[in-house]
């Protein structure tokens, strides 16, 4: 099946020339993942949400600087290699291409919508995310953004006493921000947060109203805790019902992902329009799915010695499985003896849970090398605890780095 039917001009698209702050304003008005870069109609690239909140970036920065280049498709292209494509780059969105003609966009949800009779041979169980990375509603805000950032999540579930409490994401974070803002210049004598409450942490000072200091309203929210940010609403899905179903749910709600519960209400894990999509690139074969990003790098290092030490840890360890693989490589300026210094990233999807590791070398092969020895330590030290707890020290280092964010996000305001 190819993707003709699902290609589509109904996108969000700005100009070269558009700054970052009303590229962040775009976000907002159309709630997109996604801004197409264009250059006298000529396609320039893409922005993503995800990319303006990851880091800094001054207001009067331009769209030409902050667009990236992603994989383009073809109409004729089949669906299984699209969704490997979005996978593959952490994409909702891919350009498509009529020869050199930009022709239009596929995106993540249009792409589910046409398939998603074709997933009811799947169940969630099949798919999700068991043991994922959760926090509770006393977390503090501050904790909330460390663990979203560690592990590039967008989003993280709130759990209390194992039953799902609700969803709190990068958007719900930037929302509040905005609001407490508006309460702030406005004066607000009753608190600062939203229930006139007061933060997480022993020696939480409230605030009594007035402009204040930005980066001082950054540090007061690292202290509020999550059940004040976090939306309540939390959809579900049973292990046992059909990816269908689950896929349905979401694309009906406008959602991406669903905590998966037990009969008993208990939370079990997460599925999400990512899981979706990856299902798709399945084949027949016995070998672990190993999705690569920036394979051009790949000087050396083959993808068959990639799979063949990603198996090589998958057994190893006779107490979990495998069941996908993702290695990203970065490319940064610095070169010795003609080597660029390589940023490696492996991931492993498990049925215990996600596990990474990440490590700088000169040249692809010797930084995979590397960081996959630490995926393996990471995965070993886990073993010898509960999985997802956080036991990280609230160091002074991890805490301004968290409010350093926090200000940018102020400053966005």
């Amino acid at each position: 099946m190819d993707i003709a039917d699902v290609v589509t001009t109904d996108f969000v698209e700005r100009d070269v020339k558009t700054t970052a702050s009303k590229l962040r304003g775009a976000f907002e008005e159309a709630d997109v993942d996604a801004v197409v870069v264009t250059n006298g109609g000529a396609f320039e690239g893409l922005v993503t949400r995800k990319q303006l909140l990851a880091s800094h970036h001054p207001p009067n920065e331009t769209a030409m600087n902050l667009a990236t280049s992603p994989p383009t498709v073809a109409r004729t292209e089949d669906v299984r290699e699209v969704a490997r494509l979005m996978v593959e780059n952490e994409l909702k969105l891919l350009p498509v291409f009529e020869g050199d003609r930009f022709d239009g966009v596929v995106s993540a949800e249009d792409l589910l919508r046409a398939v998603r009779e074709n997933l009811d041979v799947l169940s969630v169980s099949d798919v999700y995310t068991r043991d994922p990375v959760t926090v509770t509603p006393e977390t503090s805000v501050g904790e909330v953004i460390h663990t979203l950032r560690e592990h590039r999540f967008t989003r993280v579930p709130v759990i209390d006493d194992r039953t799902p409490a609700g969803l709190i994401s990068v958007y719900d974070l930037i929302d509040f921000t905005v609001r407490q803002m508006d309460r702030q210049q406005g004066g607000s004598a009753e608190g600062f947060d939203a229930h006139g409450g007061a933060g997480s942490r022993e020696g939480y000072r409230r605030t009594t109203g007035g402009y204040g200091d930005r980066s001082g309203f950054a540090a007061r929210m690292l202290d509020l805790p999550a059940r004040d940010v976090m939306t309540p609403k939390v959809l579900t899905a049973a292990p046992d019902e059909s990816l269908a179903e689950a896929v349905g749910r979401m694309l009906d709600n406008g959602v991406s992902s669903l905590v998966v519960v037990t009969d008993d209400g208990y939370a079990t894990g997460i599925v999400t329009e990512t899981d979706a999509l990856r299902s798709l690139t399945w084949t027949q074969e016995e070998r672990i799915p190993v999705q690569l990003r920036n394979v051009d790098l790949l000087v050396t290092l083959t993808r068959e010695e990639i799979a063949e030490r990603i198996e090589a840890i998958d057994e190893k360890h006779d107490d979990l499985t495998v069941q996908e693989a993702n290695v990203a490589f970065h490319e940064h300026e610095e070169r010795l003896r003609g080597l660029p210094l390589v940023l490696t990233t492996v991931r492993l999807f498990t049925d215990r849970g996600r596990f990474a590791g990440s490590a700088e070398a000169y040249g692809a092969e010797q930084s995979f090398r590397e960081a996959s020895e630490v995926l393996e330590e990471n995965v070993l030290e886990e073993k010898g605890r509960e999985l997802n707890t956080h036991t990280r020290k609230d160091t002074p280092e991890k805490r301004e780095e968290i409010e350093r964010l926090l200000g940018w996000w102020v400053e966005a305001v």
